[in-house]
């Protein structure tokens, strides 16, 4: 009996190991309300971070954002920062730009960019500026992430 009882109860478990996936991946309205809750948010890592400055130089609109942290919970030893170029018509074949992440009148570091292969070079000029990441044209705009090293804790 106890067998008999237990076959209806494993085929239900396999039905809805099947049947949840598919409801959540087919079901786009229900992604959208529950991206809208509250607590669901995406980590800055993947976003970039929220914009700390925007400016224009050289014909290009350059937004800095705030640095992120790499890691998913608490505070770790390495940042990034998210430096993006737009421009109202098509991107230069070259962006050479000086950036002062921090806003503190100092650069910190300075970006070569061939918008045309991609190739992209960083000058670290502040200590705690430490490599490139990524650097790539999405959309319409060029986006560049800079490792960064956190500043020593007191």
């Amino acid at each position: 009996m106890k067998n008999l009882i237990s076959v209806p109860a494993y085929i239900w478990a396999i039905a809805c190991l099947l049947l949840i996936p598919v409801m959540f991946i087919k079901n786009d309205a229900l992604a959208r309300q529950l991206v809208k809750l509250p607590f669901m948010k995406v980590h800055p890592v993947y976003s970039g971070g929220e914009q700390n400055r925007q400016y224009e130089k050289d014909g290009l609109t350059i937004t800095v954002n705030k640095p992120v942290n790499n890691t998913a919970f608490g505070k770790g030893r390495k940042e990034m920062v998210q430096v993006s170029f737009a421009t109202q018509g098509q991107l230069p074949d070259r962006i050479d730009q000086t950036i002062d992440y921090d806003f503190n009148n100092k650069p910190d570091f300075s970006l070569t960019i061939n918008t045309l292969n991609g190739e992209t070079e960083l000058i670290s000029i502040n200590p705690v500026v430490r490599s490139l990441w990524a650097s790539s044209k999405v959309k319409e705009i060029w986006v560049v992430r800079v490792n960064l090293n956190n500043k020593p804790r007191p």
